[in-house]
C-alpha cells in the first residue's frame, strides 16, 4: 500500500487528465479530498507526440486544484496496452507465474525485452481452470509518460491500466455483487 496518509491518482486519457487526491480515514477507508480535470488540447485521434501537452496540462491541474506534488499512482489509457485474456489449467500457486510467463511469450506481439507486462488472476472456474488477464505495454510508452509526470513535479509510484484499475475498484467496493456485472471504461479513443 502507500506509505503516505494521502494518495494521489492520475488517469492519463487520450483527451484529458484526471488528478485526484484521497485521504486515509481512521476507519481504513478513503476520502476524496480534491480533484481536477484538464483537457489535453490535442486531437485524440492524432498520432503526434503529446508529451508537451501532458506536462502543461498536469502543471495547470496541480496549480488549479491545489493538489501538492508527491508520489502518484498512474492509470494509462487502455488503447496503448495489449491485453490478452488467457485460461490456465489447474495448477499450484507456485507454478502460475511460470505458466503466465510462457503465455506472455506466446501471445505478446512484441519482443519481451521491449515491453513491460504483468498479469492479474481474475478467477477460477468450476473446472479448476484459472482466468488470467495479461497486459503488456511498450516500455518506451511507459518511460515517456513517467518522464512527463516527473517534469510536472510528481513522482510515479505505480502504473496501472485504466480498464484493470476500474475493474479492481469495482471488485473492491462491490465485492458482494453476484451474477454478471458489466464494467465500462469509455474514453475519447476507446471503450473497454
Amino acid at each position: 500500500m502507500f506509505a503516505s496518509q494521502r494518495i494521489l491518482s492520475l488517469n492519463i486519457g487520450a483527451s484529458k487528465l484526471v488528478l485526484a487526491e484521497f485521504g486515509m480515514l481512521r476507519s481504513g477507508g478513503l476520502e476524496l479530498v480534491r480533484y481536477g480535470i484538464a483537457p489535453l488540447g490535442v486531437d485524440p485521434d492524432s498520432t503526434a507526440d503529446s508529451s508537451a501537452y501532458i506536462v502543461s496540462a498536469l502543471r495547470d491541474l496541480l496549480r488549479e486544484s491545489g493538489i501538492r506534488p508527491g508520489p502518484v499512482a498512474v492509470a494509462i489509457a487502455g488503447q496503448v496496452v495489449f491485453p490478452r485474456y488467457v485460461k490456465l489449467p489447474p495448477t499450484t500457486p507456485d507454478k502460475v507465474g511460470q505458466m503466465v510467463r510462457y503465455e506472455a511469450q506466446q501471445n505478446v506481439p512484441f519482443p519481451m525485452d521491449e515491453v513491460v507486462w504483468d498479469y492479474q488472476l481474475i478467477g477460477q472456474e468450476g473446472s479448476g481452470d484459472l482466468s488470467v488477464m495479461l497486459v503488456a505495454v511498450k516500455t518506451d510508452i511507459v518511460e515517456n509518460l513517467t518522464t512527463c509526470i516527473e517534469a510536472a513535479g510528481l513522482e510515479t509510484e505505480r502504473v496501472d491500466v485504466s480498464p484493470m484499475a476500474l475493474y479492481n475498484v469495482v471488485r473492491y467496493n462491490y465485492s458482494d455483487l453476484s451474477g454478471c456485472t458489466m464494467v465500462l471504461d469509455m474514453g475519447a479513443r476507446a471503450t473497454n
